[in-house]
């Protein structure tokens, strides 16, 4: 009986972990990432998946806006998009040629966190300007 005992306190405690994280990073869709404060391999991750919820959320609504414009409008915001792309570049890009460690990975993470904020950030003004809800 103890062992069953056991065995559900420690699956609840990791569901509720996991809930609780999960929480945690739907909270960031609407405002900015915290990655980095995590573990490492839960951090690297929270990174990469933010990034890659980010894009998603701006070419959706890039391509909801795009759909309404006239051609000289779309190449208007392309030029838009090809310069804030740079800079976010410049902002958030990592580059290193050195041996990997800790502090390599949190840098790593540093940079999706950024990109990811950044993509955010992206998405609200264009939905703003375009009214995309």
């Amino acid at each position: 009986m103890k062992v069953r005992t056991h065995v559900v306190t420690v699956v609840g405690v990791a569901v509720l972990s996991l809930s609780t994280m999960l929480s945690a990073q739907a909270a960031s869709a609407e405002s900015e990432y915290t990655c980095e404060n995590a573990y490492m391999e839960v951090a690297y991750d929270c990174g990469k998946d933010a990034v890659q919820v980010e894009k998603n959320r701006l070419n959706k609504i890039y391509m909801t806006a795009y759909r309404t414009l006239s051609p000289t409008q779309k190449q208007q915001l392309d030029k838009e998009q090809i310069t804030w792309l740079k800079a976010r570049s410049k902002q958030c890009d990592f580059e290193h040629d050195g041996p990997m460690n800790n502090t390599v990975v949190y840098a790593m993470i540093n940079s999706d966190v950024c990109t990811a904020n950044e993509t955010q950030k992206r998405s609200k003004v264009i939905a703003k300007r375009y009214n995309i809800k």
